[in-house]
């Protein structure tokens, strides 16, 4: 019996449709003209990207401070060019920045004093919003409606007790959880008694994600690392790691000895 090549291209499983393949695309990210970064997306609710990016990297403290965000799209990729109100254009030209290609979080810093910002704990802790911990994968479940075709994005959701109010899919899990806070940031007043959920790795920038924000509860399928745990508890925010099948863990002021 002769041996199959499989490295031949007749054994090789051909794709039953690439419409079904994830979109990834380059977004440039300008300021004024003034080009900031670039970064690999999905290209779904741009603007609440760049409005919970600008949040997150401190660029801006509130949306409003978005005066415009202008998007064209071509055979390179998108381009957005933001128009910020002058005091925050004032201080984004005075601070350096460093051009990226990927939402990496602190992966893309180039000094400890970037990667870890100096930022104000929470005056107290807040409680737990209640919620049906039950039912959350169910409902990101029915949110991920791109990720079940393909296979290949990560989510974020926000939530208030048991209503999920809105999510986001993304090919970068930091930019999935960008999406839901520029959104959230833009429509939702007292944001803070939501919480927010991530289906991806809840390493230490998710957590910073979150408490520069302003949220005071972030929910994860995925365990979170020591670094992770220790940032939220420095900055009172309520971490909680919600295994498959089991009761959730709360990583927050009532574990925080012996955990």
């Amino acid at each position: 019996m002769t041996k199959p090549d499989l490295l031949s291209a007749d054994n090789h499983r051909l794709p039953d449709d690439e419409s079904l393949l994830v979109e990834e695309v380059p977004l440039a990210i300008s300021v004024n003209d003034i080009s900031l970064v670039v970064m690999m997306i999905s290209p779904d609710d741009i603007e609440d990207f760049i409005t919970g990016y600008f949040l997150t990297e401190q660029i801006i403290t509130a949306p409003v401070e978005i005066k415009d965000i202008h998007i064209e799209r071509n055979e390179a990729g998108i381009e957005a060019n933001v128009s910020l109100t002058g005091r925050r254009e004032h201080l984004l030209k005075s601070r350096r920045f460093t051009r990226v290609n990927a939402g990496c979080g602190i992966c893309n810093h180039t000094a400890l004093e970037q990667a870890f910002p100096q930022l104000e704990a929470a005056a107290s802790w807040s409680p737990v919003p209640a919620c049906d911990f039950g039912s959350l994968r169910d409902a990101m479940d029915k949110l991920q409606e791109k990720a079940r075709k393909t296979g290949a994005l990560h989510a974020a959701l926000y939530g208030s007790g048991n209503d999920i109010a809105l999510g986001r899919e993304d090919i970068g899990r930091h930019n999935a959880l960008d999406k839901v806070i520029g959104a959230v940031r833009k429509r939702i007043k007292n944001h803070e008694e939501g919480y927010l959920v991530v289906t991806s790795r809840c390493g230490v920038e998710l957590v910073q994600k979150a408490v520069i924000a302003g949220f005071t509860t972030l929910i994860s399928f995925s365990s979170p690392t020591s670094l992770a745990v220790s940032f939220a508890r420095q900055h009172k925010l309520n971490l909680v790691f919600l295994p498959r099948n089991n009761q959730p863990v709360f990583f927050s002021r009532e574990v925080q000895h012996g955990s």
